[in-house]
């Protein structure tokens, strides 16, 4: 298995022609072609802790009182 990592800039209208150099250790005939893609993390401009606070708040997982939440979670310990 070979992986591959290229980093690119992806257009406004979200096509991407792929072109890759093989190396000579992967032989000829049928290949399986598997892509991720990961966004690159805005370095220019990192999100302030603030603007996380109550992200969670209409999920259904935390619904009732945040507070309750909290206690039974760390009696859990």
């Amino acid at each position: 298995m070979t992986t591959f990592h290229k980093t690119i800039e992806v257009p406004a209208d979200r096509r991407l022609t792929l072109s890759l150099e093989l190396p000579d250790e992967l032989p000829p005939g049928q290949a399986e072609l598997h892509v991720t893609i990961f966004p690159s993390p805005n370095k220019s401009k990192p999100a302030a802790l603030a603007a996380f606070a109550g992200c969670l708040k209409n999920d259904a997982s935390f619904s009732g009182d945040a507070l309750e939440i909290q206690r039974e979670m760390r009696d859990e310990w």
